[in-house]
């Protein structure tokens, strides 16, 4: 028997299972530090499975001093690549190499278990990262797998295979299954992320800013992450109406578009709506930015949100997590405006920049008689000459309009909306750059439209008097098809996310988007039931029980009397299991256990007669006749023909002793 947890050393196939655990959950991470962190980590654990423990031993405190080096080696390191120790990217680079560390030095049950929980942390870190069904897949794999190594560190007998650890780790996570449903749906969720967002959660994240120069939509055009999800009451809209409006620019430098100050303060402009309301919701992906993203224009918001004078549509708080919300609008309507100073920072221009493109457009005003007359002529221009819609224009030097307009005339919807923009305001017509996305993608599976960053877009605004600011979008004069197809038909196929080699096979092309549709349908609901889950989500579905939003007493009562229904339910579960069998048989042979027991020898659960006897028979030779014959006599009543032997397995039980050894 040990004489205690310190004195105890770790077997091999235990720190076999803590390797293989960790190693497991470190995987992932693997792809997004740096190349020498997970090697550091899989260099230490490894080598702690080829150390041989009285080596260690005689070794103690030269190990000890290398490995001390060697960690403040790997914290310099850490630190230097990330500039700092905290955020979210170094703290798991911190933990990946600390977990290194602290397997290479495990010695004692203690360190075992500390190499778990530290195992089952870095797990869960890798939700820090992504939340996608694959990545929870995945860390239940982890999480078995560190389980099985806490089974085979109290599986003293080493009774178990490695099939039945596993079996029996998966079953005491299902056992917990119902505790973390209760857990999941009744704990008091907080708005944002748990701890505070980490500094450095939005980086690498792409999508439209407030502001904008030649290049920084065509950008957004590889990428194809989804901004948002949107699913329609009614009918879905033609793609020539889907205007999903985002950050509204009104000064210009001569490169670059900004949203400017002062616009945000003030209620939105009037609006006259017409025709038929439209009734949608959008799913909203995390961008750590205020933008939400209506329909052109939204006539009801969502509480937490407000309107800008020039109808920019915000949250309070930056969108940090997924969110839904429900918006009412109006593809025909009229927004005009009760602000002079408003129509005077629509016609500002740069000084001493764009003089061809204001010579041009003082040469048309001279010549049209009304504001519509220029924007025609503007169109036209654009269609009739050899303008082109193209992702990849050339580089454009010193002024970025002018070199547009008369010398490349190749460019993306941003080239076009800045130039219409600038022709409009030198001809004396209020205008302004409006940036947000086209169209969509239906997924006919789940009948929503999915907008992904590929979808950006950029028009222009311009003020007619009586009619209001009206959307004028340039780029259909260049490419038409974008406007009423979408972005697919006016780019390649090796710009859309078709595998190669099917790109001519339109069968293949048919069943990869069917895949596709199905597998997006499956990430929206578990985006919406899971992942979405939120604070907003919880105080809805615990409205429908009655609770409200300040309701915590209810919410933990609930929580209180769903955890003790669930442990009740177990207890029962175990208490059962510890009755005694019906037969008689069994009886007699459940007292035979707890004789035995009394003594230190539990049967396991996963035990057999036979397989018990045999480990009772080497730890107590002096038992070896006595257990293996009512074993034996046991086996042949309960699975045999020897029904007639009940009256001499009860009396052979009832003499034995087990409290004795013979000398």
């Amino acid at each position: 028997m040990n004489t205690g947890a310190a004195a105890e050393q770790l077997v091999h196939r235990e720190l076999v299972w803590l390797v293989c655990g960790i190693g497991l959950a470190v995987l992932p991470h693997c792809t997004r530090l740096p190349v020498w962190i997970p090697l550091l980590h899989y260099c230490l654990t490894l080598s702690r499975l080829r150390i041989p423990v009285r080596w260690a031993q005689q070794q103690a405190v030269t190990l000890t001093t290398l490995r001390q080096l060697a960690m403040v080696a790997a914290l310099i390191g850490v630190y230097s690549h990330y500039g700092t120790l905290a955020g979210r990217d170094a703290g798991v680079a911190l933990l990946v190499v600390l977990s290194g560390f602290k397997v290479l030095e495990s010695r004692t049950p203690r360190d075992f278990y500390i190499g778990c929980f530290l195992g089952y942390f870095l797990g869960i870190t890798n939700f820090l990262y992504t939340q996608t069904i694959p990545t929870a897949l995945f860390m239940c794999l982890v999480i078995s797998i560190i389980t099985a190594c806490l089974v085979t560190r109290n599986d003293t007998g080493k009774q178990l295979s490695i099939p039945a650890r596993l079996r029996l780790s998966g079953a005491l996570l299902l056992q917990a299954l119902p505790i973390m449903l209760v857990l999941f749906l009744l704990f008091p969720r907080v708005p944002g992320p748990l701890w505070g967002l980490p500094r450095d959660a939005n980086t690498g994240r792409t999508g439209l800013d407030d502001e904008m120069a030649p290049g920084s939509v065509s950008q957004l055009i590889l990428s194809d992450a989804v901004a948002f999800r949107a699913k329609f009451s009614g009918l879905t809209p033609e793609p020539d109406q889907l205007y999903w409006r985002g950050p509204v620019l009104w000064f210009s430098d001569g490169r670059k578009w900004t949203t400017g100050r002062g616009q945000s303060g003030r209620d939105p402009a009037p609006m006259n709506s017409y025709g038929t309301p439209l009734r949608y919701e959008i799913t909203m992906e995390p961008t750590g930015k205020h933008w939400l993203f209506p329909l052109e224009m939204p006539a009801y918001i969502p509480e937490d949100s407000y309107l800008s004078a020039d109808f920019q549509l915000k949250t309070k708080l930056p969108l940090r997590e997924r969110n839904r919300y429900t918006l009412i609008s109006y593809t025909n309507f009229r927004i005009g405006t009760d602000h002079p100073a408003e129509l005077q920072r629509a016609l500002q221009l740069p000084a001493g920049k764009h003089k061809k493109t204001l010579e041009l457009a003082r040469t048309w005003r001279q010549e049209s008689n009304t504001p519509g007359q220029i924007i025609d002529r503007t169109l036209q221009w654009f269609s009739r000459e050899k303008f082109y819609y193209t992702l990849t224009p050339p580089l454009i030097g010193g002024d970025s309009v002018d070199e547009f307009l008369f010398s490349t005339r190749q460019g993306f919807c941003e080239h076009y909306a800045s130039a219409f923009v600038t022709l409009m305001r030198a001809a004396g017509i209020p205008a302004r750059v409006v940036t947000g996305y086209l169209g969509g993608e239906l997924n006919p599976v789940g009948d929503y439209l999915i907008v992904r960053q590929r979808d950006a877009h950029a028009w222009a605004e311009v003020w007619l008097g009586e009619e209001g600011w009206r959307r004028i979008d340039p780029t259909a004069a260049v490419s038409p098809a974008r406007i009423s197809e979408g972005i697919e038909s006016a780019l390649p196929d090796s710009i859309i996310d078709i595998p190669l080699g099917l790109e001519n096979n339109v069968i293949a092309r048919d069943l990869w988007q069917r895949f596709n549709n199905i597998r997006d349908a499956i990430n929206y609901r578990w985006n919406e039931w899971v992942v979405g889950y939120g604070h907003r989500r919880q105080i809805q579905f615990l409205g429908q029980f009655g609770m409200g939003e300040a309701d915590w007493r209810g919410m933990t009562v609930g929580l209180m009397a769903a955890t003790a229904v669930i442990v009740l339910c177990i207890a029962v579960r175990l208490f059962g299991q510890r009755s005694t069998s019906a037969d008689p048989a069994g009886r007699a042979y459940d007292q035979f256990c707890n004789k035995l027991a009394r003594q230190g020898m539990v049967r396991h659960l996963s035990e057999g007669p036979v397989d018990f006897a045999r480990r009772v028979s080497i730890s107590r030779a002096d038992l070896d006749q006595d257990v293996n014959r009512i074993t034996s006599l046991y086996v042949d009543i309960r699975y045999g023909s020897q029904a007639h032997g009940l009256k001499s397995l009860q009396q052979q039980i009832r003499k034995f002793r087990a409290g004795y050894k013979h000398q």
